[in-house]
């Protein structure tokens, strides 16, 4: 990828800087096809830029207007890529059944990296999306043994969608899928939507039932206020078991995470601010390292086929900013969206 002032040059031949943005629709971005491959690497090199100092980002930051509700502020800086911009995350759980759309909204503004001018404005549902079931599979390929055969799934909504069809189609030999959703309908979704994906059966269950059973478990749940756990300790196996959570390991007792022989995180400076929103009331185990940092290779990984590990990745925003710039650029050379003055 261009870089530096080559990178600029080449923006401005296509839009004019600070005279106009390139403005994408939630369709547009829809519309360019980006390839999981594409998105995993360009997710994998901001999760290894941010835990090798290779890129600048604060701990998120927020608000939370109703009861288990946040909305954020994710800015980044990927020196690696010249790019930089910030992301506004919201999750309002209930959107669903009080107005018939996605608990997660998003919209994301790109800079200029010179002048720091606005140079495009975008839907970012999508990019949250596949950007969060790419760090799925991306914690599964070095945290998880590689030969499992049953995987569980909380939650069925898109995020828990798009996770189940990126893994299944890079572990074919998954032969049972265990999932759960307080909204039966969302479970039936899913299995119409993902069953393309993969010959694996797919099990309705309950906690328990999907606890015991699943040798790595994702979840794409919301994060409430205070940890409600609902997976007891004793139904873990734990022995060769991985958890891949996206929700603040919310649904786990606390002698469960502490139980893990390691335990991970996308962010050790973001997980400690949480602790301090009490999202954390029991606090953090030991941390073994960071996931970008393991994926680089700085940290171990799973060493033996008997470890619990524990991995919980709440989202960064370098993992939004190099996939938005992947579609920016994408955009530009293919005429996608529209300019709009400044």
């Amino acid at each position: 990828m261009l870089q530096g002032m080559e990178y600029r040059e080449w923006i401005n031949s296509k839009l004019e800087i600070n005279k106009e943005l390139l403005y994408l629709t939630r369709q547009d971005v829809l519309d360019l096809n980006l390839t999981d491959d594409e998105i995993t690497e360009m997710t994998k090199e901001g999760m290894v830029a941010y835990s090798t100092d290779n890129a600048e980002m604060p701990a998120k930051i927020g608000i939370h207007p109703l009861k288990d509700t946040l909305m954020h502020a994710m800015p980044a800086n990927m020196k690696t890529l010249s790019s930089a911009g910030i992301k506004w995350g919201c999750c309002f759980p209930d959107n669903m059944p009080r107005f018939g759309y996605t608990q997660t909204t998003c919209t994301l503004i790109l800079n200029d990296y010179q002048s720091g001018s606005a140079i495009s404005f975008m839907d970012a549902d999508y990019i949250t999306r596949v950007r969060t079931a790419a760090v799925a599979l991306l914690s599964c390929k070095v945290f998880a043994r590689q030969d499992f055969k049953t995987m569980g799934m909380i939650g069925c909504g898109v995020q828990g969608k798009q996770q189940v069809s990126m893994v299944a189609r890079a572990y074919p030999q998954i032969e049972k899928i265990y999932i759960y959703d307080r909204f039966e309908a969302a479970q039936d979704a899913l299995i119409e939507e993902c069953k393309q994906y993969t010959n694996a059966e797919f099990i309705k269950c309950g906690w328990e039932e999907l606890a015991r059973n699943s040798e790595v478990i994702f979840s794409a749940a919301y994060i409430p206020s205070v940890p409600n756990p609902q997976i007891k300790d004793e139904w873990l196996p734990k022995k060769g078991q991985t958890i891949i959570a996206s929700d603040c390991h919310t649904h786990y007792e606390d002698v469960s995470i502490k139980a893990a022989d390691k335990y991970y995180c996308d962010s050790i400076e973001e997980h400690e601010l949480f602790v301090t929103y009490g999202m954390y009331p029991w606090g953090l185990p030991p941390i073994t390292g960071e996931t970008g940092a393991a994926l680089a290779g700085v940290v171990p990984g799973r060493e033996n086929d008997d470890e619990f590990i524990f991995v919980n990745n709440v989202g960064m925003a370098v993992e939004d900013i190099v996939v938005a710039r992947k579609i920016f650029d994408t955009a530009l050379e293919r005429g996608v969206g529209t300019k709009m003055p400044l």
